[in-house]
């Protein structure tokens, strides 16, 4: 068959992979000019990539790192443990293993062995299926108490959903507590070598990749589907037997006019907050450690992740780089500001970080953006997921809404491919 794929990330370019390996013709359509979706990466100096958005994997990503290895990348994928940390209270605090937490001084010591237990018993919790009707707010002050809540968890959902942080779904948190793993992994070189090795194999297989390509309309013209898409200001329509839309639900439905209302009214786009990240390129360390989760209200940043405290500053060209995260809705002033004016609304927070800071430790700045990020995963959610077939003969939906309740990342995407593919062979 001839297929389709709209976007060139982690899900789109191993589901490429794969019906290539089947014999399918294959042409991946994907606005950027680089491969990697969420998971792109930009070049911080001539033949040094770096992720655009914080990225590292964990040793229960079993397919990114089959994949990895499939690839012939085993070498240069290395297993760390660095140090991670939240700040309250002025000060950064460790929190990543069992004795951190029996040493966390921010609460007392009742509340510490509370926190103990209860993320013990999320570990050991084989499914969030009891979860998903639950809102992650009231079941964790039920379980852990209040102080815990509000020191430990409560600033996380605040950071990650904004004014919906009460009610997102336990299922999510579950997810995020029960998978994760002291030892983050890390492709040294960047994970743009994933995507460039995807590229390549897909290519090599007969596979074509546009990129440039925005796609505005998917229509059917009996027995097949048709994409028109803009490239260097002209528009061009392509001709597939079965498309493949990697986009978020909602904005495949807005491009098919023939999708009927129906399909929308049960599979209703869910509200989603972007990420915003800048990115800071300094000539000597901010911190010490890896990680660490803001969990003060009055910062202006989320997260701060000091990625050459992991992989070493020698490998970026002595280059200690630094990101500072966000999650906003999407109308916030945020995403229309400047990288001047982010790193000077963003210097207040970085000297409580390190009061010695000063800008003129900035070598370089970058910000990025990227609109449908996280979506807003509350009780029922599980109920709107759409399956991967569509009432519009030969379109076919796959997106990180469909990983729920795992958090969007690089192993969920490769996962979903992997699945995707396999109900496409029935």
């Amino acid at each position: 068959m001839r297929y389709g794929v709209i976007g060139a990330g982690a899900l789109g370019l191993t589901a490429a992979l794969r019906l290539t390996e089947r014999g399918h013709d294959v042409t991946l359509l994907e606005r950027d000019q680089v491969p990697g979706g969420l998971a792109g990466s930009f070049e911080v100096a001539p033949g040094i990539w770096l992720e655009k958005f914080y990225h590292h994997i964990f040793r229960t990503d079993r397919s990114a790192v089959a994949l990895i290895n499939e690839l012939g990348l085993a070498e240069p994928l290395l297993w760390h443990e660095p140090r991670t940390t939240v700040f309250v209270g002025e000060r950064t605090h460790p929190l990543d293993s069992a004795a951190a937490v029996l040493g966390f001084r921010p609460l007392p010591v009742a509340s510490r062995l509370r926190l103990a237990a209860g993320v013990g018993y999320l570990r050991l919790l084989p499914s969030a299926r009891t979860l998903e009707n639950q809102a992650a707010g009231r079941w964790m002050r039920r379980l852990m108490g209040g102080p815990a809540y509000e020191t430990v968890w409560a600033p996380l959902l605040r950071g990650k959903f904004g004014s919906a942080a009460d009610e997102v779904s336990m299922a999510w948190l579950w997810a995020r507590i029960h998978c994760r793993t002291t030892q983050l992994g890390y492709l040294h070189g960047g994970f743009h070598q994933l995507y460039a090795a995807l590229s390549e194999r897909v290519i090599g297989f007969g596979g074509t990749i546009v990129h440039g390509a925005v796609v505005s309309i998917i229509r059917t013209n009996e027995p097949q589907v048709e994409v028109v898409f803009r490239r260097d200001d002209v528009d061009e329509t392509a001709t597939f037997d079965r498309v493949i839309s990697t986009l978020p639900t909602g904005m495949t439905v807005r491009m098919t006019p023939e999708m009927p209302p129906a399909y929308s009214a049960l599979h209703p786009a869910p509200r989603a907050l972007g990420a915003h990240c800048l990115v800071l390129s300094l000539d000597r360390p901010l911190t010490d450690v890896y990680w660490i989760g803001v969990n003060e209200p009055d910062m202006p940043f989320l997260a701060a992740v000091e990625h050459t405290n992991m992989v070493p500053r020698a490998e970026y060209g002595d280059r200690h780089l630094v990101y500072l995260g966000n999650y906003r809705a999407h109308d916030d002033a945020l995403f229309r500001a400047s990288t001047d004016q982010v790193l000077a609304d963003f210097e207040p927070g970085l000297r409580r970080l390190n009061p010695d800071f000063d800008a003129s430790w900035v070598r370089d700045a970058w910000t990025f953006s990227a609109p449908f990020a996280q979506p807003v995963v509350t009780p029922g959610f599980a109920r709107t997921i759409p399956g991967f077939d569509t009432p519009v003969a030969g379109l076919y939906v796959a997106n990180m809404f469909q990983v729920y309740p795992y958090d969007r990342g690089q192993n969920y995407s490769i996962e979903l491919a992997e699945r995707l593919v396999r109900h496409l062979d029935r």
